[in-house]
């Protein structure tokens, strides 16, 4: 079954929600709700439970702002711009990916050479059932035209580039409350990794650009924050 590991406010209507597998940003406010990712395909109940924590229902929803697209990340975000009319943003670099109009994620063969080491095939077997390998590209989708984007619950947040993980991974910091979002720019845990709870990068293979991926995380690292929120992993308050 699954669950919601865990629901934290780190501000004033800022909820971290660490899900089964990946993670997601609830920001609520002024009978709003904003999400940066939203989780697994899989995971679209445990989001909707997430809104109503905030004691908003999830009608209240009205945009999603995506880190990368990858099917992790992306979850539900095509049924609710179909089905609700829900704006789905993304870097513009990101687009293609998000609409499905090229694939940069890990394949079967990417994972081929580690798939002896322990956790790799449970891993996959759980990413698989909860929808990664499933159509979640978002036609719709539209590209962040703005370095600062004014959401309707009266937070900002300021869009940081970071390729490599994808070509266009974006992070976004709220400068009020002093909140890193990092996608998987940078996360504090995931089954393949040995070590939780502190800021690392994810295994190579899952990246498009190592090395860019290496740079853009080295830049976070200089992101004076007081909370960094990871797109695997629970939160970290430095």
């Amino acid at each position: 079954m699954r669950t919601i590991r865990s629901l934290t406010t780190v501000a004033p209507g800022i909820l971290f929600a660490e899900g089964p597998a990946s993670n997601w940003t609830v920001f609520h406010g002024r009978g709003h709700v904003e999400l940066v990712d939203c989780g697994y395909p899989a995971d679209r109940p445990l989001v909707e439970e997430s809104i109503r924590a905030t004691e908003l229902d999830v009608e209240a929803l009205k945009r999603i702002i995506v880190t990368h697209g990858h099917s992790d990340h992306l979850g539900a975000a095509r049924a609710y711009s179909e089905g609700s009319g829900v704006e789905v943003l993304a870097a513009a670099s990101e687009l293609p990916n998000v609409r499905r109009e090229v694939t940069e994620q890990v394949t079967v063969a990417d994972l081929m050479p580690v798939a002896l080491r322990r956790g790799t095939i449970p891993w996959a077997v759980a990413a698989i059932r909860a929808g990664g390998l499933g159509d979640v590209g978002v036609p719709s989708a539209q590209a962040i035209t703005a370095d600062v984007i004014a959401l309707s619950t009266g937070h900002r947040l300021e869009v940081l580039p970071t390729p490599g993980h994808t070509s266009g991974h974006a992070c976004f910091f709220e400068p009020d409350a002093d909140v890193l979002i990092t996608g998987d720019a940078l996360v504090t845990g995931h089954a393949l990794l040995n070590d939780a709870g502190e800021l690392q990068q994810l295994p190579t293979f899952f990246h498009h650009d190592a090395d860019g991926a290496e740079a853009s995380a080295r830049r976070l690292s200089l992101c004076d924050a007081r909370w960094v929120l990871p797109g695997h992993g629970p939160a970290l308050r430095l």
